[in-house]
């Protein structure tokens, strides 16, 4: 069988045959819109945990205090739920790029915890960025946040934060570009370009300098800033449209303005939709599992969502509108 850029064999389609059983077997238990709206109208904690009690996550909350852990909880849970479907899996980039939120979260930990102490040395800070990126060519390919690594360190949390985002889209981009199958490399290149746009302009509509995103965002010179503080008093689509494929550019497209700056990462998610559904009628292949791990992380962005609001009297209608769509 041939070999991926990553060094790994690009298995044909029938050795997915598995996964691609396996996930049409877990699909009809993905939550409904509707679960996640009975979720919102729960008066209560308690409430809300009578709802869930219909659900496969009604363990991880066996007492109303836990809803303060709702994040901690379901990052776990979706740990798990990923490497099930990776155990059924041929070697596949596709579990590097599913891994990189996790992995994310302990690297920004560990520069974090180095930035406080102000004494990490060189050779530190490098093994924390091939940790982030797991394989040695994708850690070749971060070269400039490679050489930044030091200055990084030193900067404030602003210039950190900025740093460590553009990171994780560019590794993003890096694993992408290593997927065999059209619509998995279509998905990854256009989450990670949308990844890094809706980064910048979260940032700049948060008040950071724009000549602070131009040097701490590591991702084709801020994603043509020029345009995209321009676009600020415009439409911010217009940055973005001619580096999207066809079909998450349309999708975007297809979004209000108002909807984008209200909640710019939902509005991501829903410009990928197109690709995913595709990615979904693949009879047998990454794709199928692709679009299984894409619906599983839509389901626990909500599940988090609705007891975050309930926990916390977050107004509900609000919280009703920054649902993402399901994927199944």
């Amino acid at each position: 069988m041939p070999m991926t850029l990553s060094g790994k064999i690009d298995a044909h389609p029938s050795a997915w045959a598995f996964v691609s059983g396996t996930v049409a077997a877990l699909e009809p238990g993905l939550l409904p819109r509707s679960f996640f709206e009975d979720v919102l109208a729960s008066r209560t904690r308690s409430e809300a945990r009578t709802v869930l009690g219909k659900s496969p996550y009604r363990s991880l909350f066996p007492d109303d205090r836990l809803l303060d852990s709702a994040s901690r909880l379901l990052a776990d849970r979706a740990g798990e739920m990923k490497a099930e479907i990776f155990k059924f899996c041929p070697p596949h980039v596709l579990e590097n790029f599913f891994g990189i939120p996790e992995r994310f979260r302990t690297f920004r930990t560990l520069f974090g915890q180095a930035a406080r102490r102000g004494n990490a040395q060189a050779a530190d800070l490098e093994a924390f960025l091939a940790l982030f990126a797991v394989e040695p060519a994708f850690a070749d390919e971060l070269g400039e946040h490679r050489v930044r690594l030091g200055p990084a360190q030193a900067a404030g949390p602003v210039e950190r934060s900025l740093f460590l985002d553009s990171a994780a889209c560019s590794l993003m981009r890096i694993v992408g570009l290593r997927a065999p199958e059209k619509l998995v490399r279509r998905y990854f290149l256009d989450r990670s370009l949308l990844a890094a746009w809706a980064g910048v302009f979260r940032s700049r509509w948060n008040g950071v300098p724009a000549e602070t995103i131009r040097s701490w965002f590591i991702y084709d010179n801020g994603l043509e800033l020029a345009s995209a503080l321009l676009a600020l008093e415009q439409d911010p689509r217009a940055v973005i449209f001619h580096r999207l494929s066809s079909s998450s550019a349309a999708g975007l497209e297809g979004l209000e303005p108002a909807r984008i700056r209200a909640d710019i990462d939902s509005a991501a998610a829903d410009a990928l939709r197109d690709t995913v559904l595709a990615c979904r009628l693949v009879a047998f292949g990454a794709e199928r599992a692709l679009s299984y791990l894409v619906a599983i992380e839509a389901e626990l962005v909500n599940l988090e969502l609705c007891l975050i609001a309930v926990a916390n009297g977050i107004d509900r209608e609000l919280a009703l509108t920054r649902l993402r769509r399901e994927y199944a």
